[in-house]
């Protein structure tokens, strides 16, 4: 049964990256500017664009464009850059380990706070703490992560000047390239100086991504407590005496937990694609930036292929937390 439910999964994620494929390429088709104009230079006369586009392909109608893109693709050929002239593979591959590590540590941090204080308010509703955190998960939610991010840099680096608010490494401090993930690798190599450096650049930036999502945590996980603990089986594990602490933290926590597995899967997507102004901000040299980059030049090669890779990275997402879920609750059948 689970086999079949992963092959069937597999086969709407294809189905699925081919619809992104498609939209994202239609939608830069439509978007102003001429890529070609751009590569050629103010000095460039009507020819030499002519040529550009000739050379780059852009002459051609949109829909052979994309075909002859999709044929690439299947070759594990996501194209040239327009504005860097190198592959575009290699160019994601240089940045996505940056992004990524910035949105796992911000979720880890999110997930740890937000569980612990979900369980806190879940478990005595209406109390004292349920209040207060309640009242600061409004605040998490009211204000934006970039303007979180803005008040960090304005905070720890203009006033304070206790934390970095640009790049992952500070000048002189090298990390040996293995993974491209600054932690594991200064982990891999023993380079404690380098891995302390990382944690203190990474502080701010994921802060800022996961107040938001710590908000979100807490609301859904105590509400779903709330719900949890007015079952049945709450009710006879306290009969038989279990202490409440167990209950609490084994029994409850682990069926409330099952709501927000979706809405952390969720969100880490949501991050995912919405990093970019955070990447900005703080100066991180993420696949992020790199979209920014891709769009003033209209590089329908690197924005096409940023856009497959993220969905990519969302659809498999998506399979590991349904697969995930048979394992909190064994009730839940694929089918």
């Amino acid at each position: 049964m689970l086999s079949k439910y992963i092959v069937k999964r597999l086969v709407y994620m294809f189905i699925s990256l081919l619809g992104v494929s498609i939209i994202a390429f239609t939608i830069f088709q439509i978007v102003p500017g001429d890529p070609a104009k751009m590569m050629s230079g103010a000095a460039a006369t009507p020819q030499d664009i002519e040529n550009m586009r000739q050379i780059w392909g852009l002459d051609r109608p949109a829909y052979e464009q994309y075909l002859v893109w999709l044929s690439h693709l299947f070759q594990g050929d996501l194209g040239k850059s327009i504005r860097f002239k190198v592959p575009v593979l290699d160019l994601i591959f240089e940045r996505l380990p940056a992004t990524l590590e910035l949105i796992i540590v911000s979720v880890l941090i999110a997930s740890i706070i937000g569980v612990v204080l979900g369980v806190l308010s879940g478990a005595r509703k209406g109390g004292f703490l349920d209040r207060i955190f309640t009242t600061v998960s409004f605040l998490g939610l009211a204000i934006p992560n970039f303007l979180w991010g803005l008040i960090f840099v304005i905070i720890f680096g203009a006033i304070l000047k206790i934390l970095p608010v640009s790049g992952r490494l500070e000048i002189g401090v090298d990390v040996a390239g293995i993974t491209g993930f600054m932690l594991l690798d200064s982990i891999l190599t023993l380079n404690i100086n380098g891995f302390l450096v990382a944690i203190r650049h990474l502080i701010l930036p994921s802060t800022a991504l996961a107040l938001g999502l710590i908000a979100i945590i807490q609301r859904t996980l105590a509400s779903s407590m709330v719900d949890v603990m007015t079952k049945d089986y709450i009710l006879t594990d306290r009969i038989k005496g279990i202490s409440e602490k167990k209950i609490i933290l084994v029994r409850a926590l682990k069926n409330a937990f099952i709501p927000t597995l979706t809405i952390v899967g969720a969100q880490f997507a949501f991050l995912i694609g919405g990093s970019t102004l955070i990447e900005l901000i703080f100066g991180w040299p993420g696949v992020g930036t790199l979209a920014f980059i891709a769009v003033q030049w209209k590089d329908i090669p690197v924005i096409q292929g940023i856009v497959f890779t993220y969905a990519m990275i969302v659809v498999f997402i998506s399979l590991i937390i349904d697969l995930v879920y048979s394992f909190l609750n064994p009730k839940i059948r694929f089918g």
